[in-house]
């Protein structure tokens, strides 16, 4: 299994996030989801076998305060985690369509200026900054 972890450091609306990463995706912003509730902290996901190699989910704390994150796990703590997984290794292929998602979904972050920070397959997390994708002219470049 494969996981890019973006985690917002300011206040979104994580509903409006998950649309985002649904259009990241390529899926229509239908009913095709469900929300799952973790006591605190809840999770919209997209539902398996849409025709996509990956799931997102969006964790948000149902309070509207901060998201714990995971400590034991490298994953910091902030408003909102957005997570894109892939069954399977983690192949060329598949790295660099991570990479792209978490590139559209930064540049949605960064063009409203909120704070954001994301990891790839538990890789050490870099600040605000996702590589670029060719196929994105929005995407954020450094």
């Amino acid at each position: 299994m494969v996981t890019t972890t973006i985690v917002v450091q300011d206040r979104v609306d994580a509903y409006e996030l998950f649309a985002v990463a649904r259009a990241a995706l390529g899926l229509p912003l239908d009913g095709r989801w469900h929300l799952i509730d973790h006591s605190h902290v809840h999770m919209l996901q997209t539902l398996p076998e849409q025709g996509v190699p990956a799931l997102a989910s969006v964790h948000f704390p149902v309070a509207g305060g901060q998201h714990p994150g995971d400590p034991d796990a490298g994953i910091p703590g902030g408003y909102v985690l957005l997570a894109f997984t892939s069954d399977g290794g983690g192949d060329t292929r598949t790295r660099h369509w991570h990479h792209a998602l978490a590139g559209r979904a930064g540049s949605w972050l960064t063009a409203r200026r909120l704070r954001w920070t994301w990891s790839h397959d538990g890789s050490p997390f870099t600040v605000g900054y996702a590589p670029h994708d060719p196929h994105d002219p929005q995407a954020v470049t450094r």
